[in-house]
């Protein structure tokens, strides 16, 4: 657990943001710098930029500047966004195809090697094209621009009241896109859905402090939920992109098509008792039931850095 990525009881709300995002920043400049492969590099940037908006997110109500910072950092890890779906559509395949292919019997050992080095190969031609090297300087530099004006954000102001707004409209719209995706699923729908769930499971990584064990828990549970709904997406990602690319003969195609639309039922069943359980309460009693244990664990509490 990144307890780095946490509001301690001992700091202002805005000493806290101004803490984690310095640390952000720096680890995603450290990544550029680095020496791990180039395509691990990208996946650890764009990780690093989303903590980076989900703080920000965190006190949008209350901070001025939130459209302009968000903005920046979404467009700096949008200029690697279609070299790490190449990436991923290789780590969907390895993950979830494959497994669910060989438990099928549904192709040959030499014809799923077959699609594996196709995807492989599509994926080097596009770092190669899109020079993969330039567009991480070019993120790094905004990496360093936006950590020039992380220590002047002007949060107005402190405790339970500069992250209250944030949290509430961050699981506000997760209870709603679920609500959306099951009423009508499709790719799209399901795919807010998960944008939206990550952005709450990163609040209570943020909000840890306010009471450790139960939060500890949703976080969990919020874990598989991402997940699930996370390989539902990265599987629909991978139907698209092989009709519409059509790498792979028909008869190839089909059974890939078949097994993944299979696999991505199950998902999205399997997502749905998870779902209903941790958005099960109206958005307004979840703020007021943290804001209680904001204000129990502060004034009663020891302070622990942990």
């Amino acid at each position: 657990m990144d307890t780095a990525y946490t509001l301690r009881r001992d700091e202002s709300v805005s000493a806290g943001i101004d803490r984690i995002l310095e640390g952000k920043i720096d680890a995603a400049i450290g990544h550029v710098d680095g020496g791990m492969d180039r395509h691990e590099t990208v996946h650890e940037v764009r990780k690093r930029c989303k903590e980076i908006r989900a703080a920000l997110r965190l006190v949008r109500g209350v901070l001025p500047t939130y459209s302009a910072e968000n903005a920046h950092y979404r467009d700096a890890a949008r200029r690697l966004s279609d070299i790490r779906d190449a990436q991923a559509l290789v780590e969907t395949f390895d993950d979830h195809v494959t497994p669910a292919v060989e438990s099928a019997d549904a192709l040959e050992a030499d014809r799923i090697a077959g699609v594996r080095a196709t995807l492989v190969d599509r994926r080097e031609a596009l770092a190669a094209e899109t020079d993969l090297d330039g567009r991480l300087a070019a993120v790094r530099r905004d990496l360093v621009e936006g950590r020039t004006r992380v220590d002047g954000l002007p949060i107005a102001t402190d405790g339970f009241d500069a992250v209250d707004g944030g949290l509430r409209k961050s699981y506000k719209r997760a209870r709603n896109r679920m609500a959306d995706a099951y009423a009508d699923p499709d790719t799209e729908r399901f795919h807010e859905w998960r944008k939206r769930v990550k952005y709450h499971r990163y609040h209570t990584r943020l909000l840890r402090h306010v009471r450790v064990e139960p939060m500890r828990a949703r976080r969990g549970e919020l874990k598989t939920l991402s997940d699930l709904i996370g390989d539902e997406h990265d599987l629909a990602v991978f139907l698209e992109t092989m009709t519409e690319e059509e790498r792979f003969d028909a008869d190839t195609r089909e059974t890939l098509h078949e097994v993944s639309t299979r696999r991505r039922a199950e998902l999205r069943r399997a997502g749905r008792p998870v779902g209903e359980r941790l958005f099960v309460e109206d958005p307004d009693r979840l703020v007021d039931r943290m804001r209680g244990y904001w204000h129990a664990t502060r004034e009663y509490e020891p302070a622990v850095d942990d």
